[in-house]
């Protein structure tokens, strides 16, 4: 698989990872009506900036591993199966649950409410065990698959990570600007009757590309073992 290909489905996987309904929606969603639209990007800022911490660990930890063709094999295939799993967790919430919110008029915006909402992001993001095991199961695969494809030496990894970030971060601030920009009417799920399909379009497309990180590693992994 080519380099574009795989920043596609990291892409792919990144948007279902940020429209899922989540502490760091809720996050948005409440600085928004506190203090204004487009004050609640802010918890996105302290999100990215939590997630650079999270790709330096990533680019370590690859640069630490002898990357030998059994060994992405066994990371991508692990990452595969972690994208599986967090695709059933969508789909356990395929029911439409309705959320009465008291409408506020948004307070003026602060230096230290800027700081509040930032660290609010970025709070949320670190508290969450969701998020650190999406980003070292699906993250280090994909950072791994970029290093095994590009074979450029000094610097692979490191320009490998540079993609993964800002492919991801790009879907997280396309989809934040478009909840704080219409908080009211971005943060209602899609539904008709009682079915959530925002959750089962996540739960689908992450289980597809799960499944298909999975078929990828497989043949690696049955003649390594076989």
């Amino acid at each position: 698989m080519g380099v574009f290909e795989i920043l596609i489905a990291w892409f792919a996987l990144s948007l279902t990872g940020a429209l899922a309904p989540g502490p760091l929606t809720a996050a948005v969603v409440m600085q928004s009506s506190k203090h204004g639209r487009l004050h609640g990007i802010l918890p996105m800022v302290g999100h990215a900036i939590v997630e650079l911490g999270i790709i330096a660990a990533i680019i370590l930890s690859v640069q630490a591993i002898t990357l030998t063709p059994l060994t992405i094999d066994l990371l991508v295939g692990f990452g595969g199966i972690i994208i599986i799993l967090f695709g059933f967790l969508a789909l356990r919430d395929y029911r439409y649950r309705e959320v009465i919110q008291k409408e506020e008029e948004p307070s003026k915006a602060t230096t230290s409410s800027v700081i509040e909402a930032t660290a609010h992001g970025a709070a949320v993001s670190i508290l969450s065990p969701y998020f650190l095991i999406w980003w070292f199961g699906v993250g280090l695969a994909n950072v791994t698959m970029l290093v095994g494809t590009l074979q450029l030496g000094v610097g692979t990894v490191f320009l490998a990570g540079v993609l993964i970030y800002v492919t991801h971060v790009s879907t997280d601030f396309l989809y934040g600007a478009v909840l704080t920009l219409g908080t009211d009417a971005a943060s209602k799920k899609a539904k008709i009757g009682d079915i959530n399909w925002v959750s089962v379009f996540i739960g689908v497309v992450q289980i597809a590309l799960g499944v298909w990180f999975v078929i990828l590693a497989a043949p690696g992994l049955f003649f390594a073992f076989s």
